[in-house]
Formats: structure tokens, sequence, C-alpha cells
């Protein structure tokens, strides 16, 4: 499932100014089911609608594929999500997109379950499902020690899952993780490369998450998404790594969080970038995660120079 020839061009980007600050930006997409009949039953209706982001110029995306012993108990088979959706995943190779990897560790009960069997089963159970992922993204952000290695053992190159200065204990039993003494910056962990999703700073919304940094995902009200640009841009950093999950460009969230996510919060959020980073001065490039990768940490890049 490598697709290592990610299209290395930038279609209809401007490359007047030669003065200009390269900003590089990659956005990934976790290919979860829909969370408004979850835990019921499994339904795609975000998965079926990611085509309509073909339609959005010059982004590449980066699509995680959900494969893990959760969707072989409800699916019948871990490489579901990849065999249904299989035209889905090769157009958006044959434009320039990325295929990645998602998984989260859920026990037999349906809660988190992080101990070493459960770990080391998903882990196998995914590899063999995609037949050797090169790039991950973690269900709720979690990595450890352990499991960073067993999936470096099995192929992994490049993880995005890490969220500066972001923890938390969980809520009924899932989205436990813990990114506190992460640094914002590009690391190695066991020979993969480590790039850090964008959190930002807001006393409020920190008081009621109790985290330190936060992260939104890129398809959350513009009045939010706004905050974390405006963070963002102060930092002076050079990459931007945000995500997103399927269900929120379908209205499949369910409940009071279909009001906070949309496909036309993400429109409207890109665009935001867009002006953000014309005015700053910078050179926008939408690339996948491994070509993010290849920017960060190959020496011989002009980044580097």
């Amino acid at each position: 499932m490598t697709f290592a020839g990610d299209a290395k061009v930038y279609a209809g980007m401007s490359l007047e100014g030669a003065d200009q600050r390269d900003l590089y930006v990659a956005i990934g997409i976790d290919c979860d089911p829909d969370r408004d009949t979850y835990p019921w039953r499994l339904t795609w209706r975000g998965v079926e609608a990611l085509s309509t982001l073909f339609d959005i110029p010059d982004v590449r995306w980066t699509f995680n594929v959900r494969a893990d012993t959760q969707i072989r108990a409800y699916c019948g088979a871990a490489d579901y999500c990849w065999r249904r959706y299989r035209d889905l995943w090769t157009e958006a190779v044959r434009r320039g997109d990325a295929i990645a990897w998602h998984l989260h560790y859920f026990g037999r009960d349906g809660l988190q379950d992080t101990s070493d069997a459960n770990v080391l089963e998903n882990i196998q159970v995914g590899t063999e499902a995609l037949d050797g992922p090169d790039i991950v993204h973690m269900g709720w952000t979690y990595q450890s020690e352990f499991s960073i290695q067993k999936l470096a053992a099995c192929g992994v190159r490049i993880d995005y899952s890490p969220v500066p200065r972001v923890r938390g204990v969980g809520r009924s039993g899932v989205d436990a993780q813990d990114w506190w003494r992460f640094a914002y910056r590009p690391q190695r962990w066991h020979g993969v490369r480590m790039i850090p999703a964008f959190s930002f700073r807001h006393r409020l919304l920190a008081r009621r998450f109790r985290s330190e940094r936060l992260i939104l995902m890129t398809t959350t009200t513009p009045l939010l998404f706004d905050l974390l640009l405006d963070d963002f841009f102060d930092s002076g950093s050079d990459f931007l790594v945000s995500y997103f999950h399927a269900d929120e460009i379908a209205t499949a969230v369910g409940g009071w969080r279909n009001r906070l996510y949309s496909r036309r919060n993400l429109m409207s959020n890109i665009e935001s970038l867009r002006a953000r980073a014309a005015g700053e001065g910078h050179r926008l490039r939408f690339v996948t995660v491994r070509e993010l990768a290849r920017v960060l940490f190959d020496e011989n890049h002009p980044r580097h120079a």
C-alpha cells in the first residue's frame, strides 16, 4: 500500500516573488466510520463524501485509511474500508494525494485498550490489511514508546500523530493521549520521522479541556480556527499540520457537533489560510505528509540551506 510516487506538482501556485518564504501545509483525513450511527452500526457517509475534496484547488490530502481489530469485528475484515473504497484511494493517488494508515486500539468491550497484547494484535492486523503502510496517524493521536517501536518494526517510517503539549486522561474509557513532553519540532523516534500537528494556546478553552495547548480540526467553525491561525503565524513556523475526520464534511458527526464541523468550514478555513499566508509574504505549498517528511528531514532540501 506504499505509494512512494506522490506528485511534486503544485497546480496553479504562483512562483513569483523569489524572496517569499515557503510555508508547507499538510492536511490529513481520518477515514473513520460515521459517529452519528456508532456504536450500533458502522456507516461510511463521510468516506463516501471524500471525493468532493478533489474539487478544492491546489490542496494535497493525506487519507488515513482505517484498519484494525474493531473494523474486523464490525465489518468482517480489517481491510474493509481499503477494499470497499479502493476506487477512491486509486483516484486520490492518481491526482497526487497520499494514503496512510489510521488505527485505534479498541478492546472487545469497545474501550481503549493500550495493553501490549492489544497493541501488538492491532499493529499486526492493520499491517497485513494494508500491505505494509509507511505513514500512520493514530486514533486519538495515541502513541507510546512501546507502540512506536512495534510500528517501526513493521515498516512505518512517518508518524504525524504528535500534538505538542496536549494530553488527556480519556473520557468514558476512550481518548487517552499524552504529548505533554513533545516539543514543536520534527523528531526521530526509533527510526520513525515524527511530525507534530500544530496546537495553540487559548486561556478559556485550555481551562475547559484541562490542557496547556489545544488542537482544532480543519473543519472547525472559522471563528475558532482563526484563533489557531493567529497563534500559528505568531510562532514563525514554516510548516503547518492539521487534520479532520471524514464524517465532519458529511454532517454525520451527531448532535451539537454537526454545527461545529462542516465542509463549508473547511473551505473557509483554507481560504483564510491562503489569505493570511499571502499577507505574511509566504508562498503557500500544500503537500502530502510524505512530501512534508522529505522537506523536514532531508538535509539536502533548500529549506535547510
